[in-house]
């Protein structure tokens, strides 16, 4: 089960389990989960206080004791046990040299202690307490895991990407009466890329500015929302390939207006180059851009603006200007040019010598 999935079963049928296990990354939906849980408690007529707990400092065992304990307070606890190891993922099974144990791993006397307990736990219905497990890795191996999958509490909170990212996002919007067009949405996830928090804020800026209107457009979107830097790197490589000067020049110094750092300006260009030197490999592989997404690691937006900027070159290119990159890396880090003129000198090399700067294969 994925987060849309829970959210889902939370509004429609008012289900709630006494045990979760959310495992991912996106700690980010994570909270967004607790809240809309927290919300449907509430609504029962009956108030939960949110205790959290660190699972590397607790063992099970003692976990489960405290469980049963009664509460200290008029209505319920909801648990939430972060990063608990007999629950997670982890390819260090034994310590090695150095490395000092966990409180929880030096307290607990058996690794199984407090399992049965947390299974009793897991085939009952809502008391006064709630316990919410949150990992990163998840080892589905494991008998806990395995029965609370197998019971439904099990729900994914992979990084949201393409599809179920602009979901996310239109139900953002959503919540608060307002429709997004497809390209302001494009144009979205292409400034700000899939970092939740930073898409909720610039919602919510949105929203603001927009006050009785409905509809959120492009326009709208490029005058509020900044360009990211990746935004700005795709448009200097772009202005490069198509040999544009004064294009280069502009995106060049609005990067350094960003107070990027020379070096930092340089390593973005490079790596740029480099993915379009894998892309035209791939492609001339015969891999579908699909595939492509999926070795290069790259949202599908960003595998568009490669299809595109790819076309005007060749390897021997590509190899030519990665090489060229690397010279002007050396140079700025021995101190043989002054990084902003390096910069300089490498956008004239690029775009003012032609053919000189772009051999033909």
């Amino acid at each position: 089960m994925d987060y849309f999935q829970a959210i889902m079963r939370l509004r429609k049928d008012s289900i709630i389990y006494p045990l979760y296990l959310l495992s991912g990354p996106e700690d980010y939906l994570k909270e967004e989960f607790l809240q809309e849980l927290l919300k449907y408690l509430e609504q029962r007529g009956k108030s939960f206080f949110l205790e959290r707990l660190d699972g590397r400092q607790v063992n099970l065992s003692e976990l489960m004791s405290g469980v049963k304990q009664s509460t200290l307070f008029s209505g319920g606890r909801l648990l939430w046990v972060s990063n608990p190891p007999y629950l997670s993922s982890s390819k260090k099974k034994e310590n090695t040299a150095g490395e000092e144990e966990s409180p929880a791993t030096r307290r607990s006397g058996k690794e199984h202690a407090g399992e049965e307990e947390l299974l009793a736990f897991l085939q009952g219905e809502i008391t006064d307490s709630v316990i919410i497990f949150s990992v990163h890795d998840v080892d589905r191996r494991k008998k806990l895991v395995k029965a609370i999958e197998e019971a439904g509490m099990l729900i994914d909170f992979s990084s949201l990407k393409g599809a179920f990212l602009k979901k996310w996002i239109k139900e953002q919007f959503s919540k608060e009466k307002k429709k997004v067009e497809e390209e302001a949405l494009n144009e979205l996830v292409e400034r700000l890329g899939e970092n939740l928090h930073l898409l909720k804020r610039e919602i919510e800026k949105i929203v603001t500015y927009m006050a009785g209107e409905r509809i959120v457009t492009r326009a709208l979107v490029q005058y509020l929302v900044p360009e990211s830097r990746q935004g700005n790197i795709f448009n200097l490589v772009e202005s490069i390939g198509q040999k544009n000067i004064k294009g280069a020049f502009f995106h060049l110094h609005k990067l350094r207006r960003q107070n990027e750092h020379p070096l930092v300006i340089l390593a973005m260009v490079a790596r740029q180059f480099r993915l379009l030197y894998q892309f035209l490999v791939l492609q001339e592989k015969g891999l579908s851009q699909r595939e492509i997404i999926a070795f290069l690691k790259v949202q599908p937006f960003v595998a568009r603006e490669l299809a595109s900027q790819v076309e005007r070159y060749n390897r021997h290119t590509l190899a030519s200007v990665i090489a060229h990159l690397k010279e002007t890396d050396l140079n700025i880090k021995t101190g043989r040019l002054e990084a902003n003129d390096a910069l300089e000198q490498l956008v004239l090399h690029l775009t003012a010598r032609g053919n000189e700067a772009f051999p033909q294969a």
